[in-house]
């Protein structure tokens, strides 16, 4: 019975990924099973819940899963069949025919033709690609048995190359498939589960990656970052680092003169980082441009302590910061967070449930100095100039308290508000702008009504808290304009450069500060 169990150990040692229909699973025990004849093999399924138990039978415990319903135990005759790359990647791109194109380059064409269907002189032309095996630059074999490498020298051109949902389960058979293809630039492990490679191992296998310069690690169960750092010694140089659907909760500074070195995008989309001083963690990485934190349960922004006017020395490089679909209950306070950043010009973020884009957009532009970009939507000298004057008058009356009370409160003031002081220099004091908002208001106020096309004016008095719906209803029936709405803006009296839309129908007249005598244009 040795000689079997050391034969099924040589085999399936432990680690190995094996394939049974449409589940994958990695091999935790080789050897019996009290009261079961035979050899077993120990699974512990990525499905936590295809098994029967977490590695105990009969009260003895033969191996751990991370989940208790996760562990099974079967025959090794019961595992599928195994495969190279070589011979998978033959058998899906060669000898096809225009009535037996392969799926995966079909959605390939589809996806960059943004096409649904094909006539057949489109199928002809991929049937013919993929028959000139020594021409491939990409190559998919998601979901096929593969576990080896095999001869791949044929693919002198390869450049990308996805190895999602395989059956390689450690870093000698990715360093043997990648030593082989001087041209591979991409390369996508997601789904895989890779035995942790050892440190004895880093030196021999590192230069089979030097040419690779984005690596997706999707769902490849790292729950430790530490784990992460260990592995990320293979590859130093990398560009782009995908990390999304993995446990990671906590991070922990990494060594940027052994890993991470000219690291550029970094995607924890979808992982388990709820706290932002985790993220922060990560600052040292100087060469960050794109952080992608989507969907992380991240509800407060908070970076370290720095003076108003500086910035911090934290993410030297970073562009780009996606925060979609995060919880994220101090807006206002979560955007005069992120001007401490040095070079951050884009930012994706999902508004507030009690606030909505456009609001989101002029408390992001008008609290984040350098931001070019939101949610895709750019943001014009116009735009910027609106924002930073709802702010001006907003916080008109705390700035000229603080100043009032001295430097360490003006400090205070400009902690929470940030751009503020750059506002007040192109803008100007706003200390003859308080009076007006202190005294008591009368509940009408004056508007002088401007029709651009035509130069005809009208002066209307109205209520402060009448709609721009309202008012808008009362111009067209003023000026006699039928069909579209007309688009409204008004002109400060008191500063006459800045130009302010009023872009939403519900809010009032009020909410955009509206003042007597204030013009309104009509477009």
């Amino acid at each position: 019975m040795v000689g079997i169990i050391d034969e099924a150990q040589l085999f399936y040692p432990l680690g190995t990924r094996i394939k049974i229909g449409s589940n994958c699973g990695t091999v935790k025990y080789v050897g019996e099973v009290n009261g079961h004849t035979g050899i077993w093999l120990g699974i512990e399924w990525d499905d936590g819940m295809r098994g029967k138990h977490n590695g105990i039978m009969d009260g003895k415990r033969y191996f751990q899963t991370q989940l208790p319903t996760a562990g099974s135990f079967i025959r090794p005759g019961k595992v599928g069949p195994c495969a190279t790359l070589e011979n998978e990647a033959r058998e899906r791109y060669l000898n096809y025919d225009s009535s037996n194109v392969d799926a995966t380059l079909i959605r390939e064409a589809q996806a960059s033709l943004q096409a649904s269907l094909f006539e057949v002189v489109g199928m002809d032309k991929i049937a013919r690609k993929q028959s000139k095996f020594e021409q491939l630059t990409e190559v998919s074999v998601d979901e096929m048995p593969v576990n080896a490498a095999g001869y791949l020298k044929d693919l002198t051109q390869l450049t990308t190359l996805n190895l999602s949902h395989t059956l390689i389960w450690n870093w000698e058979i990715v360093a043997s498939i990648t030593e082989q293809l001087p041209m591979l630039k991409n390369l996508n492990l997601s789904c895989n589960r890779l035995v942790l490679p050892k440190t004895t191992q880093i030196n021999d296998l590192q230069p089979a990656f030097q040419q690779l310069k984005h690596i997706n690690l999707r769902d490849c169960g790292y729950s430790d970052w530490k784990d992460v750092m260990q592995t990320a010694l293979l590859w130093p140089d990398i560009e782009s680092l995908g990390l999304q659907e993995n446990p990671l909760g906590q991070l922990e500074v990494v060594d940027c003169k052994r890993i991470f070195r000219q690291l550029r995008e970094l995607d924890l989309h979808r992982t388990k980082l709820m706290d932002f001083d985790q993220v922060c963690k990560l600052g040292n990485i100087r060469t960050l441009r794109l952080l992608n934190l989507m969907e992380n349960g991240i509800e407060q922004l908070q970076l370290p302590e720095c003076e108003p006017q500086l910035k911090l020395n934290l993410f030297m490089s970073l562009e780009q910061i996606n925060l979609l679909h995060n919880p994220i209950w101090n807006e206002a306070e979560a955007f005069n967070e992120l001007d401490k950043l040095p070079q951050l010009k884009r930012l994706n973020m999902t508004p507030h449930l009690k606030s909505n884009f456009n609001e989101m957009f002029s408390k992001a532009v008008a609290s984040i100095a350098s931001l070019q970009f939101l949610n895709k939507a750019q943001v014009t000298a116009e735009e910027r100039r609106g924002a930073e004057y709802d702010i001006w008058k907003k916080y008109a009356l705390d700035w000229v308290q603080a100043t009032k009370l001295g430097a360490d409160a003006l400090r205070e003031f400009y902690k929470k508000h940030r751009t503020y002081f750059l506002i007040v220099k192109r803008c100007g004091s706003p200390a003859d702008f308080v009076p007006s908002t202190q005294a008591k208001q009368s509940n009408l106020i004056k508007l002088r009504i401007l029709h651009q096309q035509t130069g005809e004016t009208w002066e209307k008095k109205v209520p402060r808290m009448i709609t721009v719906q309202t008012l808008r209803g009362l111009i067209m029936k003023r000026f006699r304009l039928v069909g579209k709405s007309p688009q409204l803006c008004y002109i400060d009296a008191k500063h006459p450069e800045l130009v302010v839309p009023l872009d939403n129908n519900a809010k009032t007249l009020d909410f955009y500060s509206v003042q007597e005598l204030d013009t309104v244009l009509v477009q």
